[in-house]
């Protein structure tokens, strides 16, 4: 009987991924600028698997072996799939903004990276006042195709997007999360024109920043503030005093 529910564990994992190439044929919905290896679009279901499985080797092949790999991939799927913004269960959410967005090879359709944005109040336990800001997480792309420009095609869209997203123009800020030892990452957030911000600046703590991190080691807050239109421009003092 164990033997049997290893098996079917494994097959529903199986599963799960072997739906990835679905979607190749169908039009995008969100495309980044062309490029002959990838493109960027909105993520679907289809999708989320696949983007599991990268999720996991960034997070958690340091400290999994064959089994545990598999368990925290197929976790990292169902909590996709959980939040992903066409799921009717996730309608009444307080995350105003959410979209997930994937990197695919041009030729296969294979997913290769992956990000998401949505809008929360990034305190753990002070929760920064319950104010929502826009925040980007789950970035990771393929370690096969990693220097293609695809992290920064990704964080470009995740901007795109918050920019579209009027209702959140009182603040015109996107923000994230990087281990104070990844100084690669910090580069790459501060050539895009991401700085540190203080916590406290935004009524937060240290232990706010660092609360529900799938990574080990400190955390530091990064933010990179936005443009907005004109049609948003108009709008902002009325959004400002329902805070």
């Amino acid at each position: 009987l164990r033997l049997k529910k290893i098996a079917a564990f494994f097959v529903a994992a199986f599963i799960v991924e072997a739906t990835c190439f679905v979607a190749t044929t169908e039009t995008t919905l969100t495309t980044s600028k062309p490029s002959t290896d990838y493109f960027v679009r909105d993520a679907l279901v289809v999708h989320l698997g696949p983007a599991a499985r990268i999720l996991t080797e960034e997070f958690y092949s340091a400290r999994t072996n064959f089994i545990t790999f598999q368990i925290e991939k197929l976790k990292t799927t169902l909590s996709l799939e959980s939040t992903y913004p066409g799921n009717t269960a996730n309608a009444k959410s307080n995350r105003r903004l959410q979209q997930m967005f994937v990197a695919c090879d041009s030729k296969t359709g294979e997913v290769v990276g992956f990000a998401e944005v949505d809008a929360r109040p990034l305190g753990g336990t002070s929760g920064g006042n319950g104010i929502n800001r826009s925040y980007m997480y789950n970035l990771a792309v393929d370690k096969n195709w990693k220097r293609k420009g695809i992290a920064t095609e990704l964080i470009s869209a995740c901007e795109e997007f918050v920019i579209d997203m009027h209702e959140l123009c009182a603040e015109n800020r996107l923000y994230l999360r990087v281990r104070s030892c990844n100084d690669a990452a910090i580069r790459l957030y501060k050539s895009l024109g991401y700085d540190e911000v203080d916590p406290t600046s935004i009524s937060l703590t240290k232990e706010d920043i660092n609360s529900n991190s799938l990574e080990e080691g400190e955390l530091v807050l990064l933010a990179k503030d936005l443009p907005i239109d004109d049609e948003c421009d108009d709008r902002c003092d009325v959004e400002l005093t329902n805070i």
